[in-house]
């Protein structure tokens, strides 16, 4: 990494522990900082005054869940790209994520390799909204395909979840 560039920072928001610990441990070769939340009350003091590459939260948590923080973030006016992190089969939710503005989601039970693919994919476009910032239509560009790539996961999901009920 150039000394000059500015450190990737993601944010974890999980209200177990052993699977916090199992994520950081996935992607840690990844990210060059890796912060942890146990719920979304929690994680809204990092998002009040920090600036994170990616969000990665679980739906279902106490005190505050990925839903609302997920609201309460956009409502910030961060664009921050968002991946949900579900139960197995909690596509509902996963669904009204997507329409929140998430740009991902994953299953707990995802491969390591998705995971990180998701999460990295999502970095990379966190990365370069923040290098556009100053530049309007370089700044439009990527808005757009941060919705496109959202559509892109929302579609898969639909189609999941039309396959399960066939």
């Amino acid at each position: 990494m150039n000394p000059q560039e500015e450190k990737s920072r993601l944010l974890i928001v999980e209200d177990d522990a052993d699977i916090r610990e199992l994520l950081k441990h996935f992607l840690k070769e990844f990210v060059d900082e890796i912060v942890e939340a146990e719920n979304g009350a929690a994680a809204l003091q990092y998002v009040k005054t920090k600036e994170f590459d990616t969000i990665l939260s679980d739906i279902e948590m106490p005190q505050m869940n990925g839903l609302k923080f997920l609201a309460y973030v956009r409502s910030l006016g961060h664009m921050t790209p968002f991946v949900v992190l579900t139960a197995h089969g909690d596509h509902a939710r996963a669904l009204e994520a997507l329409s929140l503005g998430a740009f991902d989601f994953i299953t707990k039970d995802s491969k390591r390799k998705f995971v990180i693919e998701s999460v990295c994919s999502a970095i990379k476009i966190g990365r370069e909204m923040k290098a556009s910032k100053g530049d309007a239509v370089q700044s439009t560009h990527l808005r757009k395909l941060y919705n496109d790539m959202s559509k892109s996961s929302e579609m898969r999901l639909r189609k999941i979840i039309e396959q399960m009920s066939n």
